[in-house]
Parts: C-alpha cells; sequence; structure tokens
C-alpha cells in the first residue's frame, strides 16, 4: 500500500492532464492573428476551435464514468493510460493537418480520447483524499486549467510557427500518458483512504439512474456548465478586446498571462478557504458575485495598470466558481441521492456539464455577440450570478460543517458503537 503522500502524486498527475488539456486549446488564441491567417478562421471559428476539444465531454463522459466504475482500478490505470496516449498521437497529427476542417476534427477526436483526465478526477480525489481535504485538493485541482492557458498565453507565442506549438502539446500530452500510468492508481480496499462517505448502507454497487435524477447533482452542473465555459470565453475575447481598447498587444499578452496566474492562486485560496471555514455555499455566493462584478468594472475603466489589477482580482475571486463546485462532486453521496460507488458516473455527468458549457456558452456567445465587448463582458456577469444564486443558495450545503455532513459523522459514530 502507498503512504498518504501518494495521494499528492495522483493530484499532480490530474493537474497536469487538466493543465494539457487547456494548453492544447487556448494554443490558438494565444497566438490569434498567426493563426486565423494561417486557416482563414474568423472570430467565431478562432472560439470554436479553442473550446471544440470538449464538447466530446458533453457526448462520451457519463458512458465513460460509467464504464470506469464497473471495470475498477484496472480500467482507471491501464484503460485511461492508453486512451490518453492515443489522443497524444492525435496531437502529433493535428500539428500537421492543412485545413480548418481537418483542425477541427482532428481536435474533437484528441478531446475525446483524453476524456479519462476529465471523468475520473472526482473518483480518484474521492478515494484518496479524506473529506476535510477535500476542498484543498480540490482547489489544487481546479488550478490546472489556469496553470495551462497561463503557459500558453506566456509561451504560445515565442514558437517560431504553428507547427512547433502544436507539436509542444503532443509532448505534454504524451507525458500526461506516461504520468497517468505511473500513478492514476485507485487505493486498495479497506486502505482509510478517501471521504470515508457512506451516507447510505447497503447503496447500489453502481446506480446510473440515482445519479441522472439527482437533483443536487443537476444543481452542480448548471454551476459547471457556466464555471468551465466562462474563462474560456473570456480567454478566447481578452487579447482583441483591450487592443481594441487601445492596449498594446504585447500588454495584452502580458494581461493574460497575469488573469490566468490569478486563477491559478485563485482555486488554491478558494479551497483552502472551504476547508478552513468547513463551508461551500457562502463562499461559492460571495466569490461569484465580487469576481463578476469586477470583471465588467476591469473593462469600463481606462486601459492601464488599473486594468491588470482589477482583473487579476477579479480572476483571483471568480475561480472558486470552479474550484468549489469541483469539490463538492466527490461529497454529494452526502445527500443520500446516490452512494460513493457511483463517484466515476458523478464525474462523468460534471464534465458533460462543463463540456456543454466550454463548447457551446463561448461559441454561442461569440456568434451573438461578434465584437461587441461591452457586450462580453455584461455577459460575463450575468454567467457569474446565475452560479452564485444557484451554487451559493439552492444548492445544498455540503461542507465539514453542514448538517449533512454532521448527520454522516454520527450515523458512521453510531455503527461503529454498535
Amino acid at each position: 500500500m502507498k503512504g498518504s503522500g501518494f495521494r499528492w502524486l495522483v493530484l499532480a498527475v490530474l493537474v497536469a492532464g487538466t493543465a494539457m488539456l487547456n494548453y492544447s486549446n487556448m494554443v490558438f488564441a494565444s497566438r490569434p492573428a498567426d493563426v486565423m491567417a494561417q486557416f482563414a478562421m474568423d472570430q467565431a471559428q478562432l472560439t470554436a476551435i479553442s473550446s471544440i476539444a470538449v464538447l466530446p465531454g458533453a457526448l462520451f463522459s457519463i458512458a465513460l464514468g460509467n464504464w470506469f466504475d464497473r471495470h475498477g482500478a484496472r480500467g482507471v490505470r491501464w484503460a485511461g493510460a492508453a486512451l490518453i496516449a492515443l489522443a497524444a498521437c492525435c496531437q502529433l497529427w493535428r500539428a500537421y493537418a492543412d485545413s480548418y476542417p481537418a483542425l477541427f476534427a482532428i481536435t474533437f477526436l484528441s478531446g475525446a480520447l483524453f476524456l479519462p483526465t476529465q471523468v475520473l478526477p472526482a473518483k480518484l480525489i474521492e478515494a484518496w483524499f479524506p473529506r476535510q481535504q477535500m476542498g484543498m485538493a480540490m482547489g489544487v485541482f481546479g488550478a490546472s486549467a489556469g496553470v495551462g492557458i497561463m503557459a500558453v498565453f506566456a509561451f504560445g507565442s515565442l514558437f517560431p510557427s504553428t507547427t512547433m506549438a502544436l507539436l509542444s502539446c503532443a509532448v505534454g500530452f504524451g507525458c500526461v500518458a506516461v504520468l497517468w500510468a505511473a500513478f492514476a492508481k485507485l487505493p486498495e480496499r479497506g486502505s482509510g483512504q478517501g471521504t470515508g462517505v457512506d451516507a447510505r448502507a447497503g447503496a447500489p454497487k453502481v446506480d446510473l439512474k440515482a445519479v441522472i435524477t439527482s437533483k443536487s447533482m443537476w444543481m452542480v452542473m448548471v454551476c459547471a456548465a457556466f464555471a468551465a465555459g466562462a474563462p474560456l470565453f473570456l480567454n478566447s475575447y481578452m487579447l482583441n478586446a483591450f487592443v481594441a481598447k487601445g492596449m498594446d498587444p504585447a500588454a495584452g499578452s502580458m494581461l493574460a498571462v497575469v488573469f490566468n496566474l490569478s486563477l491559478v492562486l485563485g482555486a488554491v485560496f478558494a479551497g483552502a478557504l472551504a476547508s478552513r471555514t468547513g463551508r461551500y455555499n457562502l463562499p461559492y455566493l460571495v466569490l461569484c458575485l465580487a469576481g463578476g462584478a469586477l470583471f465588467l468594472v476591469a473593462y469600463l475603466v481606462p486601459v492601464g495598470p488599473q486594468t491588470f489589477a482589477l482583473l487579476a482580482l477579479a480572476g483571483f475571486l471568480g475561480a472558486g466558481s470552479l474550484a468549489l463546485n469541483l469539490a463538492r462532486i466527490g461529497l454529494l453521496p452526502l445527500t443520500g441521492e446516490f452512494g460513493p460507488e457511483s463517484i466515476g458516473i458523478a464525474g462523468g455527468m460534471n464534465n458533460t456539464a462543463m463540456g456543454v458549457g466550454m463548447f457551446v456558452i463561448p461559441t454561442v456567445a461569440a456568434a451573438l455577440l461578434g465584437d461587441n465587448y461591452l457586450g462580453v463582458f455584461v455577459t460575463l456577469l450575468g454567467f457569474f450570478a446565475v452560479m452564485g444564486l444557484v451554487g451559493g443558495l439552492v444548492a445544498p450545503e455540503l461542507g465539514e460543517k453542514g448538517a449533512l455532513a454532521r448527520r454522516a459523522v454520527e450515523t458512521a459514530e453510531g455503527r461503529a458503537e454498535g
């Protein structure tokens, strides 16, 4: 049995997977002029190619999560690694695509094969981390998207050609496949790892219907769709929006790096805050509403140092919209709506929502808004308001100090005494 420190290696692999997915998605937006000229794209097509890799999550995640729940540790580790390795091969193929339709199709296929990195985090983190550390663990994982986006905005424009930039994605995917095979393991039965969630005695081993009909799951999914779609939507517009206001393109690239760094730090902060307070809903409400308002203010003020400061603060606060929502998935069995054995399905459903949000929200909004940059930031505020109200006021409290968690502890103690 691995020591408890092994859980952090598992988490590091999950972070690397999501970071590389987002790096691969945003490599186009990191060098928009070159990419749009080479493949004859307009803004809507640029947004679409930056988000198409997440669409398979909307189509296949529930079925894949159900498959992993039924096939256990060997399926999670070895089938997962094999699929990720095939995704790396697609990334290599993509580097030599010679048309927009080919680029689009290969990116979609790569995203489908890379799905283990998006479906399985909730299952693996729930299996390895105790309930008291769930907020911190998911906060770190929630930072992974920002890590990838920050890296690609920092380095994507420095590659001598788009082909070289795309080859860097293939290398990164290959590294994730190797790391997955080495460390993406479930703990041994009876090891004492994980949240210890046991809300229902005798819960069925895998219950697809219970997860699909869970009201709490659907509330988490609503928040997931907007939390995943909003940053991608903003990143696809950020350079063009602020350059149009008079910002130098080099400064615009730096602004994107600063913003995505703030997402990384904010996700960790939000997770630590939830773990410290033992609650999710109130922090979620405050972080979402404050972050959404600051995004709009950052665009309205004149371009300057204040733009960097306000956008960084908005990202720092708004990052909690994804981090805290992810932390809820492994804790949903506390509601009694389904058992912990079905966390893979829950992760698949959440990734379905994220896939819809990351493709439909940016693509539809870009098609409707075009170059209306003020409309972009007003729309962002609306997204964060929806998340705050649903996730902060309507969703059940799953934090350590909430009634559901206390009830689970009392039930476990009663069984131990019996």
